[in-house]
């Protein structure tokens, strides 16, 4: 009875064990839902913001026999399997990039096959659907993990494309080879110098695994070591997320950098000032009429404007008492008043006739003609003006200019006057 009692006990104990040993193991179980939130990378390209940095990138992805386990602890068997953990990155990763992205890809596996046969895709240019295809032919899993291999011929993918390149490492840095990765990731680097960075992405969260893909990113120096936890996000059966969404800062940091600040616009140069050569105001192109003399107005085409001026010219021939001849002493004045005539051909002279107050008024009257008709004909015999262009008329004694009572007063008296008026343009 003792011993059947000690049985009943010990299966309940055995029992209560078991249950709280599964009570120390998560029962949240995932749908294996991951959420890949792409961003804007082509936006922040053509925003011009933003130019891309590289000019090749080379994607390394664990397919050793170490990711065919799990996340997380191997008994929990609804986590999902860390090779299609890490290809669902991987997916969107090249959702992410722009469909139009002009760079340069390639894809190699290491585990399943030698390092020197894992190019499965590239170096070529770069697809989205060329990618995607290289990623869905990963299905099987194996062989340890030789990141050292797999870097080193990583590196002689490289050679032939020119230009800055970036190197991402997928893996769970578990069941390494004996080769030292971060040695062959800082001869990578020796190699190209700053033409190359490495990033590395975890995938799970073991402790050492981590070490040493943070050691493999800081080898290449310009790169960084992140986890696939941080990139994207998956949904547990319960309706719980973990994870972050962070692909498209990812992307952003290995394939963009800030595009230098647009120069500022050049003014347009000063527009160069014409001569005007005579000051008028018309630069000389447009000048019809150049060496204007200085202050004159001129129109729009450098010509001077003609302003209207009267120009005269004063004519006195005196006589002597009762006569009608013309002295010599007037030839010059009279040779001055023909040059006028002849210099404006349109104006025309009325030459007045007077005497002195002795004899007889209508005597007179005839003598003032007479004078009037002697100057006259001397302009146009000696000077050929057109008999047209003059008139004689006489007044006789009836204008006096200064009085008969003396013989000077007298003398003046006896004249032909003109005073010749025209209009020019100046």
């Amino acid at each position: 009875m003792r011993v059947k009692h000690f049985v009943t006990c010990m299966l309940v104990l055995l029992l209560g064990l078991v249950l709280t040993g599964c009570a120390g193991v998560s029962t949240k179980t995932t749908a294996d839902e991951t959420a890949c939130a792409t961003g804007d990378i082509n936006g922040m390209l053509t925003s011009g913001e933003y130019r891309k940095k590289v000019d090749n990138f080379l994607i390394i992805q664990d397919a050793s026999s170490s990711m065919r386990d799990r996340l997380g602890e191997y008994f929990v068997p609804f986590e999902p399997v860390k090779l299609d953990v890490s290809k669902k990155l991987l997916t969107c990763l090249n959702n992410t990039l722009p469909d139009d992205f002009d760079v340069n890809a390639g894809m190699r596996i290491f585990g399943p096959v030698y390092s020197e046969k894992g190019l499965i895709y590239g170096m070529t240019q770069y697809s989205k659907t060329g990618l995607e295809s290289a990623i869905g032919s990963i299905t099987g899993t194996g062989g340890i993990t030789p990141i050292a291999n797999a870097l080193i011929h990583g590196g002689m993918d490289l050679k032939d494309v020119p230009g800055k390149g970036a190197v991402i490492i997928v893996s769970d840095g578990l069941n390494m080879a004996v080769a030292d990765p971060v040695a062959a990731a800082a001869s990578v680097k020796e190699m190209y110098g700053e033409n190359i960075c490495i990033y590395t992405v975890l995938i799970d969260n073991n402790p050492k695994g981590k070490m040493l893909m943070e050691q493999i990113a800081a080898a290449g120096e310009c790169g960084f070591a992140t986890e696939a936890n941080k990139l994207m996000t998956r949904t547990l059966s319960d309706g719980t997320t973990v994870g972050s969404n962070g692909m498209a800062d990812f992307v952003s940091s290995v394939f963009l950098e800030k595009a230098p600040p647009k120069p500022a616009p050049v003014p347009p140069p000063p527009p160069v000032k014409e001569a005007d050569s005579d000051g008028d105001g018309v630069v000389d192109s447009l000048d019809k009429c150049p060496n204007t003399p200085k202050g004159t107005k001129v129109d729009s085409s450098g010509c001077p404007i003609a302003i209207p001026k009267k120009v005269s010219i004063t004519l006195l021939v005196e006589f002597d008492f009762d006569k009608a001849v013309v002295k010599p002493t007037y030839h010059n004045d009279l040779e001055k008043v023909a040059d006028f005539l002849k210099a404006y051909p349109n104006t025309s002279a009325e030459l007045e006739g007077h005497t002195d107050s002795r004899g007889a008024d209508e005597y007179n009257e005839k003598l003032s003609k007479r004078r009037a008709e002697s100057v006259k004909n001397y302009l146009i015999q000696k000077f050929n003006i057109d008999a047209g262009r003059l008139s004689a008329v006489g007044y006789g004694e009836s204008q006096p200019v200064d009085t008969n009572e003396t013989a000077e007063g007298r003398q003046r008296n006896r004249r032909v006057v003109a005073t010749i008026v025209t209009t020019v343009m100046k």
